[in-house]
């Protein structure tokens, strides 16, 4: 399975520590939902929004493997 080589960079690690709280209330929030199927669609859709505010663009691994079903 690809990753995105964004994730191996300084940058993207520092990002992720920062907005790490927000991606656990996210996770609990869905769980909390009792989502499974899809869910975590919904959270990269997230993760990628709260990237991008501070300057990451991230590819999801939906988006890195096109060809691969995530549910």
């Amino acid at each position: 399975m690809k990753i995105d080589p964004i994730e191996e960079t300084q940058e993207f690690k520092d990002a992720i520590k920062k907005i790490q709280p927000e991606l656990d209330k996210i996770g609990k929030e869905l769980d909390e939902m009792g989502m499974r199927m899809g869910s975590c669609h919904i959270y990269w859709a997230r993760k990628k929004k709260l990237l991008k505010s501070v300057g990451i663009d991230w590819k999801s691994p939906s988006e890195m493997n096109p060809d691969i079903r995530f549910d």
